[in-house]
């Protein structure tokens, strides 16, 4: 199933099947903003005169972001409609047709179609399990061809919640500078750490790595469709360029409340609840693993708000998902949407309660399988 088709077959689901527990949300218990706004704050946004906003996003909010990032200033951002049009404007901007991308699978995979829309021959190489989820440098730069670019991996993972090694970054910088490519780092869940230290962003290995994010995942703020671009400031230009041909800009009152959502002390404060969230809920998960340990495994997710479940059950991860939706009303992500079956991903960023009645449901369903 290809993305269009997924994501279509989810929102009519949603919107018109009224499921009652969906799995499918990748980010984490959405932040109100009084919980990173002071009465005051809010006053003067009503007060806030509704104008256009800064097309490259705020002095402040660029400056923000470039605190998150060792070395960046704000001249090494562009603030964009999410991780969604970061992706897009980074590969506008560096990709031409007839170029080849090497796509680091499992990943979000918004790119590979809209890369094939514009005549980029897009290069697959899969992370497996049994190495940890962890590249293998040589396997890597055998794909590298005469018309490679650009390699593009999410870091922590999506849909594994897995963080790569310090030496897999390194060893992946490295290839990026020995072939004059350039590294597409979709760090979405930096920031949604469970149990551990924050990941180590790519930006800073080389110079030829650019990465996006956005406010919808780690930093529970998904309504604001606010993301950003962090790298080398003549490729943010070019970037911010082809926005203008894009969406010119985002919205005034998103970036205002970015803007503070991004300040170092609120920064800490949002993820600090971001971590205590999903530490409870991988409990909740934990356990229910260890109750279905004959048929379930999953590597623990160290970041995100997902986990990859994989079933011995003989049945398709669509068919399997489709089941569980009709029969249970729990919508979950089929593996091979991310081109491995046998698996589905979990979203356990939710409310707990309603994490463990879903989890219940998935046992009752695999209680009716042979």
């Amino acid at each position: 199933m290809d993305i269009e088709t997924f994501l279509l077959e989810r929102n009519q689901t949603l919107y018109e099947n009224d499921v009652e527990f969906n799995l499918t949300e990748s980010g984490v218990h959405p932040c109100s903003m009084r919980e990173i706004l002071t009465e005051e704050e809010i006053s003067s946004l009503a007060n806030l005169p509704l104008g256009y906003a800064y097309t490259d996003g705020r002095p402040a909010l660029r400056a923000a972001i470039a605190g998150w990032y060792c070395d960046a200033s704000a001249e090494n951002v562009a603030v964009t409609h999410g991780a969604s049009e970061a992706n897009l404007l980074c590969a506008l901007s560096v990709l031409s047709p007839g170029d080849e991308i090497i796509v680091v699978l499992p990943n979000f995979m918004q790119l590979p179609g809209l890369l094939r829309a514009l005549n980029v021959r897009v290069v697959t190489y899969t992370l497996e399990e049994s190495n940890d989820w962890q590249p293998d440098p040589a396997a890597l730069r055998a794909l590298v061809g005469e018309r490679t670019r650009m390699i593009a991996l999410a870091n922590p993972n999506n849909p594994t919640g897995q963080v790569l090694s310090s030496q897999s970054m390194r060893a992946v910088a490295q290839i990026v500078d020995t072939y004059g490519l350039y590294l597409l780092a979709d760090e979405i869940y930096r920031g949604a750490e469970i149990d551990r230290p924050e990941t180590p962003s790519f930006y800073g290995f080389t110079d030829r790595v650019v990465v996006t994010s956005s406010l919808s995942k780690a930093f529970a703020l998904p309504g604001l469709r606010l993301g950003w671009v962090v790298g080398p400031a003549p490729l943010v230009g070019e970037i911010k360029r082809r926005q203008d041909y894009t969406s010119i800009g985002t919205g005034l009152l998103s970036q205002c409340i970015a803007e503070r959502a991004l300040e170092a002390n609120t920064r800490h404060k949002i993820l600090e609840r971001t971590r205590l969230i999903l530490s409870r809920n991988v409990r909740v998960l934990d356990a229910w693993l260890v109750d279905n340990a004959a048929t379930m495994s999953c590597r623990r997710p160290q970041a995100g708000a997902i986990a990859f479940l994989r079933y011995s059950y003989q049945l398709s991860s669509e068919e399997f998902s489709t089941r569980l939706r009709e029969q249970q009303s729990v919508f979950v992500v089929a593996g091979s949407w991310f081109g491995i079956d046998q698996h589905v991903r979990l979203g356990i960023g939710g409310e707990v309660e309603s994490l463990r009645t879903a989890l219940q449901r998935i046992d009752r369903f695999t209680a009716s399988l042979p």
